[in-house]
């Protein structure tokens, strides 16, 4: 006779079958709800990172094009401010170019209606005043610029300058020197093209570019 099993009667294999399949749909279940929550939470932190990472990147890219924003405006207040300053001094160096041709124009008339050897000082003294106010007013269009209207405002000094020699000569000679209407055709000439220039770069002054679109990376 063999010996019974230690711990009781080993259990036949049809009872251990039963058994297995008792327990299978438990542990089935358990692991297939461990599998969803693992999936789920996976799933649900990848969606979480992915709106949090496409937020920070919008809102870098508004950030960057605010700030491209910002550049732009001050850029364009900067070149406003540069115009207006600019055409202020072109409007003070035509008044007294105006101004002294006012001047220039009246000393000639005076020369011619004075006796010789009687000078108009008075008047000569405010003409020289008008000159040097004029000198002055060069000055600041030089600083200003453009190069281009610095170089129109200088050729309009020298023109007005040449006349003004032609006059000096006449108060203090007696006789009118050749070339005075050749010297007023030239001032007035000088005086156009400078004012034609002057016009053209106050309206390019307010010429502002695009502001950049700024790209989100």
């Amino acid at each position: 006779m063999g010996r019974a099993p230690v711990g009781g009667a080993a259990k036949p294999p049809g009872q251990t079958i039963a058994i297995f399949h008792v327990l299978l749909p438990s542990v089935t279940t358990e692991i297939t709800t461990g599998l969803f929550g693992l999936l789920g939470a996976l799933v649900g932190g990848g969606a979480t990172f992915a709106v949090g990472y496409l937020s920070t990147r919008t809102q870098r890219a508004q950030a960057e094009q605010a700030r491209g924003n910002e550049l732009a405006d001050a850029e364009r207040a900067r070149s406003s401010q540069l115009a207006d300053a600019r055409s202020g001094a072109y409007v003070v160096l035509l008044t007294r170019v105006d101004s002294f041709l006012d001047q220039a124009r009246e000393l000639s008339d005076l020369l011619n209606l004075h006796p010789e050897g009687e000078q108009p000082t008075d008047q000569h003294r405010q003409y020289t005043a008008e000159w040097n106010q004029l000198v002055a007013a060069n000055a600041v269009v030089q600083v200003a610029g453009p190069d281009s209207l610095a170089q129109r405002a200088q050729a309009l000094l020298d023109a007005v300058g040449s006349l003004s020699e032609i006059i000096d000569k006449r108060y203090r000679g007696r006789r009118w020197p050749p070339g005075l209407e050749a010297g007023w055709d030239r001032a007035r000439k000088e005086r156009l093209e400078f004012l034609q220039a002057a016009r053209q770069t106050y309206v390019e002054g307010f010429v502002m570019a695009s502001p950049a679109t700024v790209h989100p990376s």
